[in-house]
């Protein structure tokens, strides 16, 4: 933060308008450090670059750039806090509900059965009262009925194989919680993705680039102002320490020497033209489990509408101490049924609005993607002046050192290699050869 500091004072300090060496004198801050912090302020301040003819670059920045800079730090800490409240909120939400789900059809399913109890005593009393009266029990209609029975033993069972279940991966608690709240982002590795796919980018074209090129990458929109001075360059400059090249003709390419440098020389591979966003589904649970958690959700609601509709039974029978218990739950208890099939709902209504920034998102980066395979009159002059810096460096085993797996005294003595020593080297084997044979001949 301190170093942040110093260069923004020195940007002040000279007019708004510096170069990479009026921030070094300014600062004394090495090249290297005061390049990174130019960048960085100029990603987050709103700054941008300026060539001349002689392809000196300028940094220009706006004359209130640490309110911009202020206002995006309040809002990067208030996204965090956001997302955090979110994910508490959305946990605790995931939390009940599961819960609740299981514990709201155990408690309106007593309450149902304690209240048709209590109706049935009151009728039975009122039949004694009357005298005469006859009750008859059924218990097979209840208990043991097959035709009561959701399972029977006979009469629903063909003998036929059951059709085979998508196997899921997901057990039924995980599943209810997908039902009502999703899988997550799907695109939650965006940026890392976009940032590998852009560095095998300029990998493939020798560490060299123009702006153009990442287009299919990005999400800048055609007539975006940023395109104008190329303002969607600078943070790639900075997670891949680049630098721009400048052409006679004013045309800017940007180079990145520490991914013209690799240890193995690897084949080819092929690079996708675009990134693609990828969709957001409402599950990934199977369609059984889907099935079933709908099911209880609707099960829930019918017993929870059931049991509001007979709220005032509930309260004439306040001599049953659950249903006393149960009675300032109904309302709670329907409402819960309710947001139980609520919430899916809308979350699948928001997921068709999201995909449709997903696919318009995809269609920009396709378009671009498409310009670059009709490239323009510019395009084609900047990646002829590319082709100058183009290179990659293998560094071979064999060029090694030294090592940090070895002592000092074991590493190579790579002066012996020098030109200079072999030719010497090869001057004074003649003259051994010739001091040998001196001896021989005086015997």
């Amino acid at each position: 933060m301190a170093t942040q500091t110093l260069v923004m004072d020195a940007v002040e300090q000279l007019g708004l308008r510096v170069t990479l060496g009026d921030i070094a004198s300014s600062t004394g801050l090495a090249l290297e450090e005061a390049k990174q912090e130019l960048l960085q302020l100029a990603q987050k301040a709103g700054g941008h670059l300026q060539v001349s003819r002689q392809g000196e670059i300028a940094y220009v920045f706006p004359p209130d750039f640490r309110d911009i800079l202020k206002r995006k730090e309040q809002q990067d800490r208030l996204a965090v806090l956001r997302r955090k409240l979110w994910g508490g909120f959305l946990y605790g939400l995931r939390i009940s509900f599961g819960i609740l789900l299981v514990v709201s059809i155990i408690l309106i399913t007593l309450a149902l059965m304690a209240l048709q109890m209590a109706s049935s005593r009151e009728e039975d009393n009122r039949s004694r009262s009357r005298g005469g009266g006859v009750f008859f029990y059924f218990p097979d209609l209840w208990v043991g009925n097959p035709f009561w029975s959701p399972y029977p033993y006979y009469g629903g069972y063909s003998g036929r194989a059951q059709p085979r279940r998508e196997k899921s991966e997901m057990n039924f608690l995980e599943a209810v919680y997908s039902f009502l709240f999703g899988d997550g982002d799907p695109n939650a590795n965006l940026e890392e993705e976009r940032y590998a796919l852009i560095g095998q980018l300029i990998r493939a074209n020798g560490g060299v680039i123009a702006a153009e090129q990442v287009l299919p990458y990005l999400d800048v929109e055609p007539g975006s102002p940023a395109l104008e001075y190329e303002d969607y360059m600078p943070p790639i400059l900075l997670k891949f320490d680049g630098q721009p090249e400048v052409s006679e003709d004013g045309d800017i390419v940007y180079r990145f020497p520490e991914l013209q440098v690799t240890a193995t020389e690897s084949p080819q591979q092929q690079l996708p033209g675009m990134l693609q966003e990828k969709p957001w589904v409402f599950s990934r649970a199977t369609p059984e489990q889907l099935t079933l958690a709908a099911g209880l959700g609707v099960l829930n609601f019918f017993l929870a509408a059931i049991l509001y509709g007979a709220r005032e039974e509930v309260a004439a029978a306040g001599s049953n101490a659950f249903l006393a218990f149960i009675y300032p739950l109904i309302g709670f208890l329907f409402l819960y049924g309710t947001l139980f099939l609520a919430v899916p709902a809308v979350r699948w209504l928001t997921l068709q609005f999201r995909n449709q920034g997903v696919e318009r998102r995809n269609r920009i980066r396709r378009f671009w993607q498409e310009r670059l395979k009709r490239p323009s009159e510019v395009l084609l002059r900047k990646l002829d002046f590319a082709r100058r810096f183009r290179r990659q460096e293998v560094v071979q085993e064999a060029d090694t050192i030294y090592s940090t797996d070895r002592d000092l005294i074991e590493q190579r003595d790579y002066r012996l290699d020098e030109p200079a020593f072999r030719q010497l080297l090869q001057q004074e084997q003649p003259l051994a050869t010739e001091s040998e044979e001196v001896p021989r001949r005086r015997l």
